[in-house]
């Protein structure tokens, strides 16, 4: 499976590519700090829940790769359905999502809980996390605190 864009959009989901994400998280961060509005981001992540070998890491082979597309295109699309108008949702990574949030960490954990309890799928688990901006904040730091950020989620209930 490969993850390509265009620069605007991601060619499986059509959620915002990284360049794009990055280039309005930039942007809305200074907006936010003239306008002294919040701006929080939440990452989610999809993992298989099929063994791990010695490394930690999931056999490509042992779940196929039609149920990666699918997981994928059902995760982006609860999503869509979750965020509002003014709000950015990327696809960064293979099985990484990120918001960008014009609202501050309430939103973000109501949103993010209810994402969570929305995802049903018996193959893969779903976890996140979230941090708002804080004034004078590069993107940069803010991604790096996100990294930071232990990710929560429902392990059990799908």
């Amino acid at each position: 499976m490969t993850f390509s864009h265009d620069g605007l959009r991601d060619s499986l989901t059509h959620l915002a590519a990284p360049p794009y994400f990055y280039e309005n998280l930039r942007r809305d961060l200074a907006t936010a700090e003239r306008n002294k509005s919040r701006i929080t981001l939440i990452r989610f992540q999809i993992f298989p829940t099929q063994d791990r070998n010695e490394n930690g890491d999931v056999e490509e082979n042992q779940v196929q790769r039609s149920h990666y597309e699918v997981a994928i295109l059902a995760f982006s699309e609860i999503l869509k359905s979750n965020i509002r108008a003014e709000d950015l949702c990327a696809r960064l990574g293979r099985f990484e999502f990120t918001l960008i949030l014009r609202a501050g960490l309430e939103v973000a954990a109501i949103l993010s809980e209810r994402v969570l309890q929305e995802w049903r799928n018996e193959l893969f688990i779903c976890k996140s996390s979230y941090v708002s901006a804080i004034v004078g904040e590069s993107s940069l730091e803010l991604l790096n605190r996100l990294d930071n950020q232990e990710l929560q989620g429902l392990t059990l209930g799908h």
